[in-house]
């Protein structure tokens, strides 16, 4: 197999859940398969767009695999296109991403998704809106889940009176429901840990804007950017549970991340999050700030609640493992080989 690995989103500077999915992905990969991973020479991005579509086409090999949202213009018929879909949050939630972004990936997406022999993507709820979007792909889309880094794991850390946040701040994360149901909690010693690398193509809108105004002067409020996965995890053991009312999430990476480091999570009732959160975590409405309130008010004030959601994330996460994951890409290369 002369298999072509496109590593373009591994030349960013910060990470989010595409790039993380590349980056281990290919780690577990090269362990299994031999393979031939590219990238751009110039680390920017617009230069890294050009790349993709002049040069990246025609590397030598039998599959061109791009496991992040895009694959050149055009692809020789000689090549397999396989392309990862991670979701369509561009169309879904528009606003939340820059307008080079969002028309770029509105006119590129869908050539790609026809020209490619096999489209896999995170969740069902992905496939779903996807075959919406573009349904002249119900017979080439698969999904596959991501894993979880093993270095996610839960250590013998004392819990501090804190809530976790991780994420960017674009309006499908609901960072104004994190802010406002944390607000309106009676208990005022708590702190709210917010963590993220706040990744530019995303607009924060005018709510966001004056509400993180607001409460950079809050003595309970600690953000954090450019953290280690290291101190990550550290933050997550030290947690008494993390807080992720997305709107939207083609997966939802972090909710896993957390019930692996022994934490409690409460999540949206919406989207992939019940699919990957299964039984394990505490659902709120993420409209609903009230909800959001009290769903933490009541996990803070059970301990017996936080022990038995402890235990049955740790055990959900064995489900999600990057060698499950790298398996069922390697049968659909061998799948493609073939036809």
């Amino acid at each position: 197999m002369n298999l072509i690995f496109d590593k373009r989103v591994l030349i960013h500077k910060t990470y989010t859940g595409v790039e993380n999915y590349v980056l281990h992905l290919l780690n577990t990969l090269n362990k299994k398969i031999i393979l031939n991973s590219v990238e751009p020479k110039i680390s920017n991005k617009y230069f890294a767009h050009l790349w993709t579509h002049i040069i990246l086409a025609f590397k030598r090999g039998n599959i061109l695999f791009c496991p992040a949202n895009i694959a050149p213009l055009f692809v020789p018929k000689s090549k397999k296109l396989l392309l990862t879909l991670h979701d369509v949050s561009f169309q879904t939630y528009p606003k939340s991403f820059s307008s080079f972004f969002r028309i770029y990936y509105k006119f590129i997406v869908p050539i790609n998704c026809k020209r490619a022999d096999k489209i896999i993507t995170v969740s069902n709820y992905s496939k779903k809106e996807i075959l919406t979007l573009y349904p002249f792909t119900k017979n080439k889309i698969e999904v596959i889940y991501l894993g979880v880094d093993p270095q996610f794991k839960q250590l013998n850390l004392k819990k501090k009176n804190q809530i976790l946040y991780v994420g960017s701040l674009n309006e499908r994360k609901n960072f104004v429901g994190v802010l406002k149901s944390f607000l309106s909690l009676k208990n005022k010693d708590i702190s709210l840990l917010i963590v993220g690398n706040f990744f530019s193509n995303f607009l924060i809108n005018e709510e966001t804007e004056n509400l993180l105004k607001s409460v950079q002067e809050h003595k309970n409020i600690i953000f954090k950017s450019n953290v280690s996965n290291n101190e990550l995890i550290k933050l997550y053991n030290e947690s008494k549970l993390f807080l992720f009312p997305s709107f939207y999430e083609g997966f939802g990476l972090p909710v896993l991340e957390a019930m692996a480091c022994g934490t409690p999570v409460i999540t949206s009732n919406v989207s992939s999050l019940p699919e990957v959160g299964g039984d394990a975590v505490l659902y709120c409405n993420p409209n609903d700030i009230v909800d959001i309130k009290e769903k933490i008010e009541l996990l803070l004030e059970d301990e017996n609640l936080q022990k038995s959601m402890i235990k049955n994330g740790l055990e959900r996460v064995e489900q999600f493992t990057w060698d499950k994951a790298a398996d069922k890409h390697i049968e659909i290369f061998d799948e493609l080989l073939k036809s």
